[in-house]
């Protein structure tokens, strides 16, 4: 899905007074900086915002575009989200920065995990437990993944899922240890007392059945 964002751009800069005024009539203040961009002061349309932040996520690539109060286009660049300052109270969006990356040059940032598929172990008895929702990557812009998904279907019961197991594209790793559990499958309490006490019962079975073939034997 394409994402995409106008703005206009902002010549007050820092003066609280000008910035409420600006809120009040329904713009929300932002920034957007990058390697080879320099911070470029910007005012976005706080219904347009609120829709685009309902449909994004920090990896969500955004064609923005940035016009004068004239109306012509100064600035347009792919960029990434990197920081949204919300209202303690109103859980209102107050300022949001937006991340304008170099061709080619690494960025970090927190892909989305979706897990899909009902695994093996689950009708068993046992309990997905997803240890990263999210997962923490060093990446070259060009491919950025929007969410990563993870395919459980064939986990057992005390079966995982790491880092390591994980197929990313090349130009991009993660940031965590690669025997970091990403999802598992957890066997109940009063499953495993159940498995422990067969495992038990087959190996006192044996030296009686071994003693009993020996004796038929004499």
């Amino acid at each position: 899905m394409e994402h995409r964002l106008e703005s206009l751009t902002r010549s007050i800069v820092g003066k609280k007074r000008a910035i409420r005024r600006l809120r009040r009539q329904g713009f929300v203040p932002g920034i957007v900086y990058g390697p080879d961009v320099e911070p470029l002061a910007i005012s976005i349309k706080k219904t347009n915002l609120v829709k685009l932040l309902h449909e994004v996520t920090e990896s969500s690539l955004i064609k923005l575009t940035v016009k004068d109060e004239n109306g012509k286009e100064v600035f347009k660049h792919e960029v990434f989200i990197k920081n949204v300052q919300y209202d303690k109270l109103t859980d209102e969006v107050k300022h949001i920065d937006f991340y304008a990356p170099e061709k080619g040059h690494k960025m970090s940032i927190k892909i989305p995990i979706e897990i899909i598929g009902k695994p093996v172990g689950a009708e068993k008895g046992g309990i997905l437990e997803v240890i990263h929702h999210e997962l923490p990557v060093e990446t070259i812009p060009s491919v950025v993944l929007e969410k990563l998904e993870i395919d459980v279907s064939n986990l057992d019961l005390n079966e995982s899922i790491h880092v390591k197991d994980l197929k990313l594209p090349e130009g991009m790793k993660p940031e965590i240890p690669e025997e970091e559990i990403i999802v598992t499958i957890a066997a109940p309490r009063g499953l495993e007392v159940e498995e422990t006490a067969a495992e038990e019962e087959e190996e006192n079975v044996e030296p009686e059945v071994i003693e009993k073939g020996k004796k038929e034997e004499e």
